[in-house]
């Protein structure tokens, strides 16, 4: 388990005074990051190694949502190694201990002189402790969009777009589903499930679609193969 304490500022938060989606992922991620400084296998080790953990999935349920100048503590704990696969959970809570988020990730471990997931080393793996995970409604990895999905206006892949891994990064595919959808104003749940890699110089040809109070987003490139896929679930008691 690794905590880290923030206050949510006002380029973080949307026209209503809440944490923008993109931000709460850009927290998670970023406690991920220094959970594994944290533990001696961070970026350095994963790289003289040639090893690096790529995002395949998440799933956010939003039981509140954090608003400007709110103290949160960001908590993730890693629970279970399964072949290429590790586990992790999320809870974000507020000063008060009540909490505001659950989170469930699932990261494959990548080969990056072959391109292809390998098992993680037992000395590695040694170095977190495992945590029971946390009770929620578990949706799977992968992620099912509707056959029917209208195209929108490709998007170039930007310079300010990529990441330390030279890549788009996680939160910002995010970002981009979430501007090209209609307004939800109250999310209750996000999925999302990673693919491929779009670097820059890659053009994405996003697909959308609303069916049954669900928002889904393809990003793909042009022969439509996915890079990630989005789905942003209302509220029930909004979206009806």
């Amino acid at each position: 388990m690794y905590r880290m304490k923030g206050e949510i500022r006002f380029s973080e938060t949307d026209e209503q005074g809440r944490l923008k989606l993109g931000s709460l992922m850009n927290y998670m991620q970023d406690c991920v990051m220094l959970h594994c400084e944290s533990l001696g296998v961070g970026l350095e080790y994963l790289h003289a190694n040639h090893r690096l953990w790529l995002l395949s999935s998440w799933q956010v349920v939003l039981l509140d949502c954090p608003k400007l100048y709110d103290e949160i503590t960001v908590e993730t704990r890693p629970y279970e190694f399964s072949n290429c696969y590790g586990h992790r959970n999320f809870i974000v809570s507020d000063k008060s201990g009540k909490t505001l988020v659950k989170a469930n990730s699932i990261w494959v471990y990548v080969n990056t002189e072959t391109g292809r997931p390998a098992r993680p080393p037992e000395e590695e793996k040694a170095a977190y402790s495992l945590d029971e995970r946390i009770e929620m409604d578990y949706a799977p990895r992968k992620l099912s969009l509707p056959d029917d999905m209208t195209p929108v206006v490709p998007i170039p892949v930007r310079a300010d777009d990529i990441d330390l891994n030279h890549h788009v990064n996680n939160a910002r595919y995010i970002e981009i589903a979430l501007g090209l959808m209609p307004d939800i104003s109250d999310i209750h749940e996000l999925r999302v499930e990673y693919k491929r890699q779009a670097h820059l110089g890659d053009t994405i040809y996003p697909k959308i679609a609303t069916v049954d109070g669900s928002c889904y987003v393809d990003l793909a490139d042009a022969d439509g193969k996915t890079y990630t896929s989005v789905q942003v679930i209302g509220n029930p008691s909004t979206t009806g």
